[in-house]
């Protein structure tokens, strides 16, 4: 079975690290392209790979048959859309996009289309989530009454990505790590029956939201799901609380600082 033409639409740090290196590897994959405007990153890495200057002219490529959207979250919505309407398959990153009314009418396009759209939740496969998942599974813990989820930082300085740090549409950190968090709750536990938001700037040098506090609550279950920017000490990932016991398990997650390392 012929490999599908992969093209990728930046070659940042996600590129890098969370997809390329999978691309490259998997026998039913060809790392076919990159759009990179001014820089030469990609084809040093990846001699073999076909470096185009300008979407339009990587969408216009007939052999591309796959197109990974990886660029800043405000994007999602229109390259998704160019790629859609050029005839090729979509992954995009996370967040699918920043409004439901956009991520509807791509999936209508994508039917109309005949394409395959697909958002790329790679935090699904985190070793400390999947352990999560399999005491869930095996009813380790009996009925499950509360469960805690945190994805916390510290910084005391804004990200060099200066992209993630201009207030406007799918900024923030919400949209940044609370799109994981969000989306291992609702895999676990599927949709809640309602939600308590608590999303705020707590550092002085911040123009986007740092934090967020949610509470997601079930018929006989509340999930909470936290994010900070400004805790320097480590707090578990995971802590969840059942009739039969508790767990709580720190967050780790050791595919991410193997893929950081280069070892694949």
């Amino acid at each position: 079975m012929r490999p599908i033409n992969t093209a990728i639409c930046s070659f940042g740090m996600s590129s890098v690290v969370f997809h390329a290196p999978f691309i490259a590897t998997n026998p039913h994959f060809k790392l076919y392209a990159v759009w990179e405007r001014s820089k030469n990153l990609a084809i040093e890495k990846y001699p073999d790979i076909k470096t185009y200057r300008t979407l339009e002219e990587m969408l216009a490529a007939n052999a591309i048959e796959l197109v990974i959207v990886n660029t800043p979250n405000y994007t999602h919505y229109e390259y998704t859309k160019k790629a859609l309407l050029a005839g090729k398959n979509v992954i995009v990153e996370k967040p699918f996009t920043v409004s439901v009314e956009e991520g509807v009418e791509l999936i209508g396009l994508a039917k109309t289309q005949n394409k395959i759209l697909s958002v790329y939740q790679n935090r699904r496969y985190d070793s400390d989530y999947k352990t999560i998942k399999k005491i869930l599974d095996e009813k380790l813990l009996g009925d499950l009454v509360e469960a805690e989820f945190h994805f916390d930082r510290y910084s005391e300085n804004l990200s060099p990505k200066i992209h993630k740090e201009i207030p406007g549409p799918g900024t923030g950190t919400l949209y940044d790590l609370g799109s994981h968090l969000i989306d291992q709750a609702v895999q676990l536990f599927g949709m809640p029956d309602a939600v308590f938001a608590d999303i705020r700037i707590v550092r002085a040098i911040s123009k986007v939201d740092d934090y967020f506090d949610l509470l997601l609550y079930y018929p006989k279950l509340r999930i909470r799901i936290k994010s900070s920017y400004q805790v320097r000490e480590p707090l578990p990932g995971y802590v969840l609380h059942g009739a039969k016991g508790s767990f709580i398990k720190p967050k780790t997650n050791i595919q991410e600082v193997a893929l950081q390392a280069g070892e694949v």
